[in-house]
């Protein structure tokens, strides 16, 4: 048994408080000792589709009724009655052809029916139309693609960009875009955010609120802006905020499924347009090769009812081969390039277990000078975490353990789930099998999903047998 995620550089990539996307830190793409991975094919009754649809699509609807009625709380309204309207409907007419499409018309009659009997929002519209130059203006974002080249049908992105860059602007307080892009754009609930930032959950909703107030006083508006240099301000937040929808994806930290598709799909559908539009920036790079390296052993990373199957355990030829080899080549392009940063070195975590073909031949060595380099640019007691880890490997148990009970008492790892875990596998293999119970069972008490409680009840039970 050993250590998956939290020392192997997922997609992580600390942003401002210095905290990565995935519970782990800003380097590991889920809890510690497992991987996470399957979702089942869906229904495809009415409910099923409604579900699925919200699960995938809720973002976009959400991003389309704000760019057209420059309203977040009244977008947010219309696409709830829009939903509700549909569980009521389409059980007895059916599921339409184009469900999304249905939505969007449904919460569009909704929000101009607000709009009309509201001057003050009629007021507010009138004035984006205005700005925007049409009732029904082009996107920002689809503009700068088509000024750097990428023409018509070329993967043209919705307005979940617009959304993101928006959340971005600089009249909203710093601590507060973060949690907006997760929750709206992200299409994460109040809790996974929250889970996400290692915060409890009333301060990440009062961060939402704070900011939804900021955006209506001040009339800020949720678009790309036409400004390069503004972009380039604006763009760590929001590839932080990418990573922290992947990680939720590939890890989820509640449901039924370890792993949901549509926020990985998503996050790295968004990395590769920012990617594009980085001019050969180093952080793009690094972050969409991260995150393919990731995605890339997806189809080895779970068992039977979901049980996560450790990286020492998981089937390496089922990786896939071509993802791994677009982020290799993404890679070095980052790590050559002079503005290279977290991502890239992430990236090149994840670069070091891709190319291991066996668990045995992985180059921890190597691995602990990459944490090395994070720490430099700024300290951070997850990357303490992962290095322990990757000591214990590269040297002895013993010397990682020693290196993890020093963190003992960081509040941001105390109820941190994967940090007992790895507490528990280096106790373990030293023989301390009272600890090992101990920390097994902190971690399940503090799990997520329910792939993830069973493969930690599996392991607790184990450890209460030899204890």
């Amino acid at each position: 048994m050993d250590l998956e995620a939290a020392h192997e550089g997922g997609p992580g990539g600390a942003g401002p408080d210095g905290h990565g996307p995935d519970g782990t830190g800003p380097d590991g793409p889920g809890p510690v000792g497992y991987e996470l991975d399957g979702m089942g094919p869906g229904g495809t009754g009415p409910d099923d589709v409604l579900a699925r649809v919200h699960r995938e699509e809720h973002s976009r609807l959400l991003a389309t009724l704000v760019r057209r009625f420059g309203d977040l709380d009244l977008a947010e309204d219309a696409a709830s009655e829009a939903m509700e309207a549909a569980l009521r409907t389409w059980p007895e007419r059916g599921v339409p052809d184009r469900p999304l499409a249905w939505l969007t018309t449904a919460a569009t009659r909704t929000a101009l029916d607000r709009v009309r009997r509201d001057a003050t929002a009629a007021r507010r519209l009138a004035v984006l139309h205005v700005q925007e130059g049409s009732p029904v203006a082009p996107s920002a974002e689809s503009g700068a693609l088509a000024g750097q080249g990428l023409g018509d049908g070329e993967d043209l992105p919705d307005e979940r960009l617009a959304m993101l860059m928006g959340c971005c602007h600089p009249a909203i307080a710093p601590a507060d875009r973060i949690a907006l892009m997760l929750r709206f754009v992200g299409s994460l609930t109040t809790a996974e955010a929250a889970q996400a930032l290692l915060l409890p959950v009333p301060t990440l909703q009062a961060r939402i609120t704070r900011a939804k107030k900021r955006i209506a006083g001040a009339g800020i508006p949720l678009t790309v802006p036409a400004d390069p240099e503004e972009r380039a301000r604006r763009m760590p937040l929001v590839l932080r905020a990418i990573s922290l929808v992947f990680t939720e994806g590939y890890a989820a930290t509640s449901g039924d499924t370890p792993i949901r598709r549509e926020l990985t799909a998503e996050a790295i559908r968004l990395a590769r347009i920012v990617e594009r539009l980085s001019d050969g920036a180093a952080e793009p790079a690094g972050l969409l090769a991260l995150l393919l390296l990731t995605d890339a052993r997806s189809p080895a990373r779970t068992g039977p009812a979901d049980v996560p199957i450790p990286l020492e355990d998981q089937d390496r030829s089922l990786w896939d081969r071509d993802l791994i080899a677009e982020g290799l080549a993404l890679v070095e392009r980052a790590a050559a390039a002079p503005d290279a940063g977290r991502y890239a070195v992430q990236a090149a975590i994840a670069a070091l277990h891709a190319e291991a073909p066996r668990f045995e031949e992985t180059d921890w060595a190597q691995i602990v000078v990459l944490y090395d380099l994070l720490l430099a640019r700024g300290e951070d007691p997850v990357v303490r975490m992962n290095r322990a880890i990757a000591v214990g490997r590269e040297h002895r148990p013993e010397e990682g353990l020693a290196l993890l009970e020093q963190l003992a008492e960081e509040p941001e790892l105390r109820s941190h789930s994967p940090f007992h875990a790895a507490l528990a596998l280096f106790h373990e293999e030293t023989g301390q099998h009272g600890r090992t119970v101990e920390h097994w069972a902190r971690a399940l008490e503090l799990g997520g999903s329910e792939g993830e409680r069973r493969f930690l009840e599996q392991r607790l039970e184990s450890a209460r047998a030899r204890a």
